[in-house]
């Protein structure tokens, strides 16, 4: 009697958390928050129900009520959550009242008992605002801490500016979060002033951002090389190779010319081995080989050795030298395991032991990958290979795309970690309460995107959040379902089946070329979803296509589609090289596959001349692994 009760009480706060959070979207605050008032204290959605009343009451302008419900909350509750936030808006409301020693001990609170959650790093500045008369070297600490995590937050400005008041003396380090502050303000004189101020290559690589935003390109161009002349490891190895990308796009000489006149400057840095990897971009064939192979034996810890090794093990294998190519394998397999270039060099070990008739060896190697990288376009190949098949020239037919958008509570569970309240509130539905409580967590923030309809923001955070795994699930866990969305399955679905496409595929294409956002716009001026150029959509025998016209997702889709099986049609109904021009154009894949009968496909890939067509055939085909693996039936 008692257990059918419980449910029974159960199902009523579920009721009427749903009905409130219905007045709630509606902007009807006094029924929402009478409906959620009414949620038993017994429930177990009792202190999200406390949460959204003072949501509703704040929303009305009746502080008195929400402080009320927020304390109580904060009083309460330990959650992770709702804790710091209930504290963090009573304590907010103490301040416009004055009531400055009370916000200054809920502050206290969430800094010490809540580290983790992003209302600590808030509660920061806030309690650096109250020290700051009275104890202005804690306000310092305190205000430099925002600053620091969140140099483009709501507050940074506001931190930065009491710290140039304040008349402390700063640090190198200071002056430059300082100056990073001031300048996602786009306040750039300031920034520039205090980064001018800081001798440290972080400091004059932003004084050249500043420089090459105000358009005077040749004190960008000294500061950039400042940055690499200076360079040591407290530049990220990304931010190193951005600042020689961003010389070598602003510098008018040939880019092979300014590569080795950055390599004199930079001889003694941390960058030489960054510049001597671009400065093989730029090189004959054998000699940019002799650059990578300078690269991983006299710079083995650097970021661009494994890439660099990488290089060299596919010239040795391409060129004969295979026994050369597995023993260099072995080398990095030792060396580099959870490399970005790690899954591609398994492949050709085990490929190579496949030639070698290691059948038993080269399996075990493939299936190491695929449990590995089980994600990657290397993982693919390697599943063919495993099922006795060479690289397929098509995909594989799955049938229409599921419809996507549904989670189950396992799903969220997966999602957020087992996390009790964010799973909570991602099943009831309450994306904006989620979003409120600032969970710290990439696939939380891919989530809320996700269900915002925000998929390249989705994709984004789901990617950071699958980096930092040092295992990967399996398929089907949910978190994945960020990664690969669904979106726009019926128009892919209605016009591949009209065009005699893979449906798969086209939702891969999609993912690859604009991430789903149907307003995305290219540099060249490529449109929409599957990035037409009008003069092509023109082409294809509709009339005339606008470039506004492509920001139709309906039109866009069709047309995309269509041009792609034109391009099959094409190539002998060969898919890989339909992808392949869709990105690199037919007439550059017309003259590449003069080599295709001399190699293997998979050779044949791995030797495009450009690295981003190269890079683009792998992605979809990568995504459509993904797709067929984590929606397909087969």
């Amino acid at each position: 009697m008692f257990y059918a009760a419980g449910r029974s009480n159960a199902k009523r706060a579920y009721g009427l958390y749903k009905q409130g959070l219905w007045f709630y979207a509606q902007k009807d605050y006094h029924n929402a928050y009478y409906n959620f008032s009414k949620i038993s204290r017994f429930s177990k959605l009792y202190h999200i129900a406390l949460l959204k009343q003072g949501q509703c009451a704040l929303n009305v302008g009746d502080k008195k009520s929400a402080y009320s419900k927020f304390k109580h909350l904060g009083n309460i509750s330990h959650d992770v959550h709702l804790a710091p936030y209930a504290l963090y808006n009573a304590a907010l409301i103490n301040m416009e009242h004055k009531k400055y020693s009370h916000a200054y001990r809920k502050f206290k609170t969430i800094y010490k008992k809540y580290p983790d959650s992003d209302f600590k790093k808030a509660s920061a500045y806030q309690l650096g605002v109250l020290c700051k008369d009275k104890k202005p070297h804690a306000a310092k600490e305190f205000f430099m801490e925002y600053i620091e995590y969140a140099p483009y937050g709501r507050y940074a400005k506001a931190a930065a500016q009491n710290m140039l008041e304040s008349g402390l003396v700063l640090n190198d380090e200071e002056k430059y979060n300082i100056a990073n502050a001031l300048y996602y303000s786009f306040e750039y004189n300031e920034a520039l002033k205090y980064a001018g101020m800081s001798d440290t290559a972080a400091a004059a690589a932003l004084c050249a951002k500043i420089y090459e935003h105000s358009g005077s390109i040749r004190k960008a161009l000294s500061y950039y090389l400042k940055a690499l002349a200076i360079c040591d490891e407290t530049l990220e190895p990304e931010e190193v190779s951005s600042i020689i990308g961003r010389y070598l796009a602003l510098s008018k000489e040939p880019k092979k010319d300014t590569c080795a006149f950055l390599l004199k400057q930079t001889k003694k840095t941390a960058a030489y081995p960054a510049v001597l990897f671009a400065y093989a971009n730029y090189l004959t064939k054998l000699s940019a080989i002799k650059c990578y192979q300078a690269v991983y034996s006299k710079y083995p810890a650097s970021y661009w050795a494994p890439e660099s090794l990488r290089n060299v093990i596919m010239y040795s294998y391409e060129t004969g030298y295979s026994k050369k190519a597995k023993q260099l394998a072995q080398d990095y397999l030792g060396k580099y395991k959870n490399t970005k270039s790690a899954p591609a060099v398994k492949f050709w070990y085990g490929k190579i032991l496949s030639e070698e008739k290691k059948t038993a060896e080269a399996g075990r190697v493939f299936k190491e990958l695929i449990s590995e990288s089980p994600d990657s376009y290397y993982a693919y190949v390697a599943y063919n290979l495993l099922c006795g098949r060479q690289t397929p020239l098509n995909s594989v037919n799955l049938g229409k795309i599921p419809k996507g958008g549904n989670f189950s509570k396992n799903d969220l569970k997966q999602i957020f970690n087992n996390d009790k309240t964010p799973v909570t509130l991602a099943y009831l539905g309450d994306i904006e309460a989620l979003e409120e409580l600032r969970v710290h967590n990439d696939f939380a923030a891919s989530y809320i995107a996700y269900k915002k309809n925000n998929f390249p923001y989705a994709i984004y955070y789901a990617n950071k959040g699958f980096e930092k795994l040092k295992v990967k699930p399996a398929h089907s866990d949910a978190r994945y379902k960020l990664l690969y969305p669904l979106a726009y399955t019926d128009k892919i679905n209605n016009n591949s089946t009209k065009f005699a496409q893979n449906p798969y595929l086209m939702l891969a294409l999609i993912r690859e070329e604009s991430g789903f956002n149907p307003e995305a716009l290219s540099p060249a001026g490529a449109s929409g979803l599957m990035q037409l150029m009008p003069q092509t959509a023109s082409a294809l025998g509709f009339g005339n296509v606008g470039a506004q016209d492509l920001f139709n997702p309906d039109l866009n889709i069709k047309l995309g589609i269509k041009y792609f099986s034109d391009l099959k049609n094409m190539f002998n109904q060969t898919e890989m090289l339909a992808v392949l021009s869709y990105n690199g154009g037919p007439y550059n894949v017309q003259m590449w596959t003069s080599d295709l009968e001399h190699k293997s496909f998979d050779e044949f890939v791995e030797d495009i001349p450009y690295l981003e067509t190269q890079n683009y055939i792998k992605k979809v085909f990568g995504s459509y692994w993904n797709y067929a693996r984590i929606y397909g039936k087969n």
